[in-house]
């Protein structure tokens, strides 16, 4: 890849990536991130939330991994699979939803990623908090009513 790119398509996205842990795979994590997206002739590159149109270019712009012949099509939304070899890496995890950049949805899952992580965290410290039991028990509720 050169420093001059062509004139690129920057497409703002949310990647929403839900973590299972392979010995305990009822144990759920979640990943929210905004970043731009570009389809390049040498596959799809990124470049950082904060970072200008104008300086969407290597270093600042790099190729994820993701070829659309190989791999899925860069068609928004889209849950992104490698087809390639699984020994190499790519920087956007086998699993994570693609999405077009919607910010109340970012928020939504941003603040839901926060509260479970939250709660997480109060159930390794003292599971047997009165409070903490009373918010799970809502929470639960919030499920049960459905």
């Amino acid at each position: 890849m050169t420093d001059l790119l062509p004139v690129l398509n920057w497409q703002a996205v949310l990647l929403v990536k839900v973590h299972k842990q392979a010995l305990l795979p009822h144990h759920l994590g979640l990943s929210v991130s905004r970043m731009h997206l570009a389809e390049h002739p040498d596959g799809i590159l990124v470049s950082g939330w904060d970072v200008p149109a104008e300086e969407r270019q290597y270093p600042r712009a790099q190729l994820v991994g993701w070829k659309p012949a190989r791999d899925v099509p860069f068609e928004l939304p889209v849950q992104f699979y490698r087809n390639g070899d699984p020994r190499v890496s790519t920087l956007i995890p086998a699993g994570t939803w693609v999405l077009p950049y919607d910010d109340a949805l970012y928020n939504l899952y941003l603040q839901f990623q926060k509260q479970t992580q939250s709660l997480m965290q109060d159930i390794e410290v003292n599971p047997t908090a009165p409070n903490l039991q009373a918010v799970l028990t809502r929470f639960i509720d919030l499920f049960n009513e459905e």
